[in-house]
């Protein structure tokens, strides 16, 4: 029952996306997206921060100009009613000077490349375990930081692998496309040329739009 209701709101929510993109406008770098807080994907995709920037306050009750550079707690100040505090950590992300923010790995990225399939880099940080280490502090273990290039689907909101893998299950919209990657040899896949070549063709062909 509860795998029924969930596949139902995964529906409800691309038919939704889809809808509002066919009557939105294409986007273009700079274009002017609504600045604010996104609990969630949908509220990005339909241009809808949950929390537009001119409701956030500093714990002094200070307007919030740049949510990059603020320390300490962020409240929301709605029209009626006591502010309440923002959890960050709960947020999908955020848009700033019409740049998109997610949250991810160790803080929010910016969405580098965006288009129907979006391209970014994120810090993720990682625990191994060396047994050959044991007598070291933290019981041999170590942490080591590392960038991850990923690739955001907008019409499920899923994030993906920027890897062969990844670019032929995001190609699956696209048909034309897909069996086109999957000509090429498996080595030439993974190279970065391919990917970012696939990455063009398919945002070409398949435009990304916000409702304005």
């Amino acid at each position: 029952m509860k795998l029924h209701l969930h596949l139902v709101a995964l529906l409800t929510l691309v038919l939704t996306i889809g809808v509002c993109a066919q009557e939105g406008d294409a986007y273009f770098g700079g274009m002017d997206l609504r600045e604010g807080l996104y609990r969630d994907f949908q509220s990005f995709r339909l241009n809808a921060p949950s929390i537009p920037l001119g409701r956030l306050r500093t714990a002094d009750g200070l307007a919030v100009s740049d949510i990059r550079r603020t320390s300490g707690k962020l409240y929301w100040q709605p029209d009626t009613g006591d502010r309440s505090v923002v959890d960050l950590d709960r947020m999908w992300g955020f848009c700033q000077n019409d740049v998109v923010y997610i949250g991810g790995g160790n803080g929010f990225y910016r969405i580098g490349l965006m288009g129907s399939l979006s391209h970014l880099v994120v810090e993720q940080t990682y625990r191994d375990w060396d047994p050959y280490m044991y007598n070291y502090p933290y019981g041999g273990s170590m942490t080591r930081t590392v960038l991850v290039h990923m690739l955001l689907d907008m019409k499920t909101g899923s994030f993906l692998d920027f890897t062969a893998s990844g670019m032929d299950h995001a190609l699956q919209h696209d048909p034309v496309l897909l069996e086109e990657f999957r000509a090429l040899p498996k080595k030439k896949r993974n190279s970065d040329e391919a990917l970012f070549r696939f990455l063009r063709l398919y945002n070409d062909r398949n435009p990304l739009s916000f409702p304005q």
